[in-house]
């Protein structure tokens, strides 16, 4: 997986006008808004409306910890997101040093004075896990990881935790594999409180499981505390996996099969991603909005769905010059029809 983060004023004898640039829905150019002083009220109505446009929606992006975790909230007010994701702590070990205390409540303040409600950040968990791997040692390390996740997050005052499930390795069933997955949050919940475990569908390359809404079913039917499990909708692992999204109505028609199968009440999150992958290719390589498979409309879509509303819509995209996270939020911001 990939993350990333990274007015010409015009003056007249009566009026001042202020131009605000912003990406266009077709990603080829920008489109302009003015503003202008003394303009009618009807028309200051209008714009103090467009203001508001996606206000039930939550988008941001991952952001880095770097020079200390409290730091993620600065970063994500810098690049316009009002959600963020972030690692909880190295990738590339399974031991880590304590959380430290003070930067935890340096965190939990910054969240507080700029108004980050918990439910709108989603920690992600470290790429070393497998909860489902037939290997023993593997295993135990993962359990143990992911206890200390947990403690982690309730440490920082979060309420939900995202992670890969987990994959069988091609030397157990994919029920076993569940039965494995289900297994290690059923310990992790057992000892840390409150937090809400967030499985994410995967795009079904090799032994994965989750790529099928049914996969994520048999996880969370072996969960015993199931307010304390939930789904987190990547959208170009889904593409990957053979939803079709980028179709007129493919995003109803994801979401309502997601609903029969799963539930909407268990989605949690989303991963807002597109697809530098075809269809049903299997393949998690995630591309910029409106640069992949999927294309705009789907997106379009997307955040204007009120299924999808008061949950945080995260980008994982590989960026690019000119079209980093802070140009994809507006985006993504300005396809919103409300």
């Amino acid at each position: 997986m990939v993350v990333s983060s990274r007015r010409n004023v015009i003056m007249g004898p009566k009026k001042k006008v202020t131009r605000k640039r912003k990406p266009e829905e077709d990603n080829k150019g920008s489109e302009v808004e003015e503003e202008i002083e003394g303009e009618e009220p009807k028309e200051k109505e209008r714009k103090g409306k467009d203001k508001k446009r996606g206000k039930n929606k939550y988008i941001g992006a991952h952001v880095s910890i770097s020079g200390g975790i409290w730091k993620a909230v600065g970063d994500c007010l810098a690049i316009g997101g009002r959600s963020f994701a972030l690692f909880l702590g190295s990738q590339r070990s399974w031991q880590r040093p304590p959380l430290n205390t003070a930067a935890a409540e340096k965190f939990q303040k910054a969240c507080v004075e700029n108004g980050f409600n918990p439910v709108h950040i989603l920690p992600h968990g470290s790429y070393l896990m497998n909860c489902g791997s037939p290997k023993q040692d593997v295993f135990e390390k993962s359990q143990a990881l992911l206890v200390d996740e947990l403690g982690r997050c309730s440490a920082l005052g979060l309420s939900l935790f995202n992670l890969h499930p987990g994959a069988s390795l091609g030397s157990i069933t994919t029920e076993q594999c569940q039965e494995k997955i289900a297994q290690a949050i059923n310990q992790a919940h057992q000892q840390t409180p409150a937090i809400v475990t967030v499985l994410e569908n995967m795009c079904g390359q090799g032994s994965t499981v989750g790529g099928q809404f049914g996969e994520l079913r048999g996880i969370i039917d072996r969960v015993r505390d199931q307010s304390r499990v939930g789904v987190c909708l990547d959208t170009c692992h889904a593409f990957a996996a053979g939803y079709d999204l980028s179709v007129k109505g493919g995003v109803k028609s994801v979401l309502d099969e997601f609903d029969q199968v799963v539930g909407l009440s268990y989605l949690r999150a989303l991963h807002l991603n597109d697809s530098k992958g075809k269809l049903g290719c299997h393949l998690d390589r995630h591309e910029d909005i409106g640069h992949g498979q999927i294309g705009i409309p789907a997106f379009r879509d997307i955040v204007n769905e009120p299924r999808l509303d008061n949950i945080p819509m995260i980008l994982e995209t590989p960026g690019r010059p000119g079209f980093e996270d802070k140009e994809q939020i507006e985006l993504l911001y300005s396809l919103c029809k409300h």
